[in-house]
Order: C-alpha cells, then sequence, then structure tokens
C-alpha cells in the first residue's frame, strides 16, 4: 500500500468517525423532541461540532433525520429477522418480545420514530427511503402469520399487530408511578394478551 493510499484510507476512516459521531447527536436530540422542534444548532452542540460541519456531511436536517432513522430501523429489522429465524415453535412470541425489548433497549430510536410519527413532515423522496424499511418490517409480520397458519389478508393483520405493540410502548413505556421493571413486566403481559388473542383469531378464521 502506498503512502498516499494510506493516507485516504485514514482520511475516509476519519470521515467516517465523524458523520457517526454527528448521527449518535441527532438520535440523541431527535429522540428527546418532536422533529419540528429540532435545530441543527442543538445537534452540532450535541456533536460538539460547528454547525458548518455538518453540512458538510448533510446538507439539511432532513437528510439527517432521514440517515438516522435508516441506520437505526435498519438494525431493528436486522435484530426481529434475526429472533424469527432461530425461533422454533413460537415465533409470534419471539417476534413480539424482540419488537418490545429493542424498542426498549434502543429509546432515543423508539422515540425519534414516534415523535416523527405524529409530527413530523418530509419530502416524498425522503419518505420513500423510510418506506422501504417500512416495507421490510411488514413482510416479516407476515412470513410469521404465515408459519402460524394465516393464509389471508396477512397484511392487514401484520398492521394489526404493528399497531398494538407500538400502542402498548406509546400507553406503558413511561407509565407514571412504577418503576422501570414494573413497566416492562407490564408491557409484557399485556404483549402476551396480544399473542393470545392473535393466535385464537387465526385459529378460529385462518386470516
Amino acid at each position: 500500500m502506498t503512502k498516499r493510499d494510506t493516507l485516504s484510507r485514514l482520511k475516509q476512516q476519519e470521515r467516517q468517525l465523524r458523520e457517526d459521531l454527528i448521527i449518535e447527536a441527532a438520535r440523541t436530540v431527535f429522540g428527546a423532541k418532536t422533529y419540528d422542534q429540532v435545530s441543527m444548532n442543538e445537534i452540532a452542540k450535541a456533536a460538539g461540532i460547528a454547525k458548518s460541519s455538518i453540512y458538510t456531511y448533510f446538507p439539511n436536517q432532513e437528510a439527517l433525520f432521514v440517515e438516522t432513522a435508516y441506520r437505526d430501523t435498519q438494525a431493528f429489522v436486522a435484530s426481529l429477522k434475526q429472533l424469527v429465524e432461530g425461533a422454533s415453535a413460537t415465533p409470534v412470541k419471539a417476534l413480539i418480545d424482540g419488537f418490545l425489548d429493542y424498542s426498549i433497549a434502543h429509546d432515543a430510536h423508539w422515540r425519534m420514530i414516534t415523535h416523527f410519527a405524529l409530527h413530523g413532515n418530509i419530502s416524498p423522496a425522503s419518505g420513500a427511503k423510510l418506506n422501504r424499511l417500512s416495507i421490510q418490517i411488514m413482510d416479516l409480520l407476515e412470513t410469521v402469520l404465515r408459519r402460524v397458519g394465516c393464509r389471508e389478508d396477512k397484511r392487514l393483520l401484520a398492521h394489526t399487530l404493528f399497531a398494538a405493540l407500538s400502542g402498548i410502548l406509546i400507553s406503558f413505556r413511561k407509565y407514571p408511578g412504577r418503576s422501570e421493571a414494573e413497566r416492562i413486566a407490564h408491557m409484557k403481559r399485556i404483549a402476551g394478551r396480544v399473542e393470545a388473542m392473535l393466535l385464537a383469531y387465526i385459529a378460529q378464521s385462518g386470516c
């Protein structure tokens, strides 16, 4: 490897590290506030860099949000796929537990996506990029539903399951008057009821 190649590689590594630093800061800030309340100044402060430096990597706030959400949701999808593929007799439980456990462990990502779903507004091109990952999640849910006997209307039932799990997190993730362990246990109990109702419905109707 020539000296020029080495310098080029080091510059690329430095660029990647700085980009990752910006992404991490953006995740924290977007997770703490609604999308429309965030400013690039706040993200720059959280990253410990000048605001102008962010524009070297991302042309605007929307591009930064989309890239952060895209990376994190990719990791979420990969985690769910691994759990589902490794599950034996209870793929629905593996999916539900994985969905809740990942969202609880990666609280900033979950809050960022929730805040955006309620308050965000992005261009059609950016929306299409995130929508591709949404489709992957729904496809995965459909795969699980097919494994437990659902043959028709799988997409509608996949949306129903996704909405139910998201609703559990929204309703009880920060439920007052309970410890973190109590909140998690309560969410898991409710999720168990969702699983039971889902399987009973599939057994009765075949979807």
